[in-house]
């Protein structure tokens, strides 16, 4: 098994199959921070929740709602981001020309399947200086900051979540080298 970086494994198979997992999180103080905060925001929810019917004065009552719909919605995306650093890994798989792509949690997923010689244009997703939409991409609690992208049929494709540049580099390179990709 060969490693890039801390998060990405290789797996090189007698068949000619590459596996690569990329693991979502290593850093397991802020796994626990992040699930501070998810308990935190779940037992506010219920507590204003539960506090709905006690109030009596109905603009009250439509001020709660409000607040009780970006609490769900926050709540959603609090608990996708958890269970994403807690159990989520991508899977690429390339074997007989196609490359596999997966968004595993805890084994569930879609895999998507990709036919190598219609990729186009694999690159590294240049990071935008002082980009606030990019920082808050980039940080711990979204899932989303992709570095990877080709282009599959005109649609962008993206993988690789929030990697670091050499790593996204050296795992493109990897690609290229499995599919002797021209670039």
């Amino acid at each position: 098994m060969e490693y890039i970086g801390k998060r990405i494994s290789i797996k090189k198979k007698e068949n000619h199959e590459w596996s690569i997992v990329i693991v979502s999180s290593t850093e397991k103080v802020k796994n626990i921070l992040l699930f501070a905060w998810l308990f935190a925001w779940t037992v506010s929810g219920v507590i204003v929740f539960t506090q709905y019917f006690t109030i009596p004065d109905p603009n009250t009552r439509v001020a709660i709602i409000v607040w009780i719909g970006f609490w769900a919605y926050f709540e959603y995306k609090i608990f996708k981001a958890f269970l994403w650093r807690k159990y989520g890994v991508e899977k690429i798989k390339l074997h007989e020309g196609k490359l596999f792509y997966k968004r595993d949690v805890a084994g569930r997923g879609k895999i998507k399947v990709y036919d190598a010689e219609f990729i186009k244009d694999l690159r590294v997703l240049e990071a935008k200086e002082n980009s606030f939409l990019e920082n808050v991409n980039n940080s711990y609690w979204v899932v989303g900051g992709e570095k990877i992208a080709f282009d599959y049929y005109g649609k962008e494709i993206k993988i690789g979540i929030q990697l670091e540049k050499q790593d996204a580099d050296e795992l493109i390179k990897l690609i290229k080298k499995k599919f002797s990709y021209k670039n």
